[in-house]
């Protein structure tokens, strides 16, 4: 009986199991009530005007929760904007055949919100009967109504949750003064705030004017990583052309973003700003919402919830860097304006960390310099300090901005080149040669002056995976 059908998905849709339970009971229910008809419920997403299959008892592959399409052009579509149920029966069927096909499409509208479309199709001998199709109609608006009620408890509570989330994270990002541990974290949090698989961080590197990443969190491998990377490279270009904020819903359907179908569905990214000046970017790489193991868009929401953990992320990045260069004057030698031995040696295990995490290659070198400086009426230490601030000067330009260098005792430089494919192969004849032009000039001013100069290197993972193996190794002069 219709009213038996009615009282029961009623009692399923009051039941407290949870909403994708009762779509899925509901749509066995409506296919027992009428024999062989499958059922399916279609989500209305109002951002991107696409309809994402909920749950249905067809058999489909991949997941139901991963079919989805534009609801442009459809009879869907049709019901939904007109508000009205729609039934497709057959025209002109043959006289002798056996079955009749059917198709109902019942809008489901809640709070006059378009919610989405459930869709009964039906192969019988004689079709669905009038009171069917009226009992069918009944429960349709049942099913609005929990499902209109669901939404808001579902989005309110995860809106809830979020800013739970994001103040708790926030406490601990604006209480971390270590840059490179504030970078991991922030990573880690914002991941997890925004269900995203994958976080690269890009920070301006003041010596370089470079926008460098200085971080990147997920499960992707090297290759993979590299694919982000360029299409995190296209987003802070057009960041810095003026661009408030990136959303990609869609890379496979967005003609600028397509080129990157394959690498990530979507996309949402921020610039960090400090005193009116972008200083870095993060972005967010296909949103894995809970329970699903298929991306989907980041939305408009998304973006509101990214834009306030940000806000907490700028002032934490703004006190960290203050910090770290107050440390670093700490960690200034006064001759050469170089970091010491104790700085060297904490960002050594950084790198060596940063190394070992992403795969890459490391060199660690030790240039030692032996002057011979003739003797003059000034002091010996005066002629000592002037050749060694000269030499200062000249061996960190004779690397990349981003190596480091470090006095770490009176005659000896410590080197750390991340990412050196060649190493020391090029390294170390720049490096000579830049001493041997300053040698030259300073010869000008002090005409006996010689300088010998010896190096040791090592490299991870070559020559060793630990520290204190490569500081061995590269104690070995020549």
């Amino acid at each position: 009986m219709p009213d038996d059908y009615v009282r029961r998905v009623g009692e399923i849709l009051r039941s407290g199991t949870s909403i994708e339970q009762r779509l899925r009971d509901f749509c066995e229910a409506t296919g027992e009530w009428i024999p062989g008809a499958l059922s399916s419920i279609l989500l209305f997403e109002r951002e991107t005007e696409d309809l994402y299959l909920k749950t249905t008892t067809l058999r489909v592959s991949p997941a139901a929760q991963v079919v989805h399409y534009s609801s442009a052009g459809t009879i869907e579509d049709l019901a939904l904007r007109e508000r009205r149920p729609i039934r497709i029966c057959e025209v002109d069927r043959p006289a002798d055949s056996r079955f009749m096909g059917e198709m109902f499409l019942f809008p489901l509208i809640s709070a006059d919100d378009p919610l989405g479309v459930l869709v009964i199709q039906s192969v019988s001998e004689s079709g669905v009967a009038k009171e069917k199709a009226e009992a069918l109609k009944e429960a349709a608006l049942l099913l609005s109504d929990s499902v209109g009620v669901s939404l808001r408890e579902e989005t309110t509570a995860e809106r809830m949750t979020k800013i739970a989330a994001i103040n708790e994270a926030g406490i601990n990002i604006i209480s971390t003064l270590d840059l490179s541990r504030l970078l991991h974290l922030v990573a880690t949090s914002a991941s997890l705030i925004m269900e995203a698989e994958s976080c690269v961080i890009r920070l301006l590197d003041p010596q370089t004017g470079k926008y460098g990443i200085r971080e990147f969190y997920g499960m992707k491998g090297e290759e993979e990583q590299q694919g982000l990377f360029r299409m995190d490279k296209k987003g802070i270009t057009e960041i810095l052309k003026g661009e408030p904020s990136i959303l990609v819903r869609d890379t496979a359907s967005d003609e600028k973003w397509n080129e990157f179908d394959g690498v990530a569905r979507t996309m949402i990214m921020l610039p960090l700003t400090r005193d009116g000046e972008i200083v870095g970017t993060v972005s967010m790489f296909d949103k894995f919402p809970h329970q699903t193991f298929y991306p989907s868009s980041f939305n408009n929401d998304d973006m509101g919830t990214f834009v306030k953990f940000i806000r907490y992320v700028e002032k934490a990045i703004g006190n960290a860097i203050i910090f770290d260069r107050s440390e670093k004057l700490k960690n200034l030698d006064e001759s050469t304006g170089l970091p010491t031995l104790q700085y060297f040696q904490g960002r050594l295990l950084h790198e060596l960390s940063r190394a070992r995490r992403f795969r890459r290659r490391l060199v660690l070198m030790i240039c030692e310099v032996a002057p011979r400086i003739p003797p003059k009426e000034f002091s010996a230490i005066d002629r000592e300090k002037w050749v060694i601030k000269r030499l200062a000067k000249v061996i960190p330009d004779a690397l990349r901005g981003y190596d480091v260098v470090a006095r770490i005792s009176e005659w000896k430089f410590g080197m750390i080149l991340p990412e050196a494919e060649d190493g020391r192969m090029s390294a170390i004849p720049r490096i000579k040669q830049a001493i041997l032009d300053e040698v030259e000039q300073m010869r000008k001013s002090m005409k006996d002056l010689k300088v010998d100069a010896r190096f040791g290197h090592a490299s991870f993972p070559e020559d060793g995976e630990d520290h204190e193996k490569l500081i061995f190794k590269s104690n070995i002069l020549k």
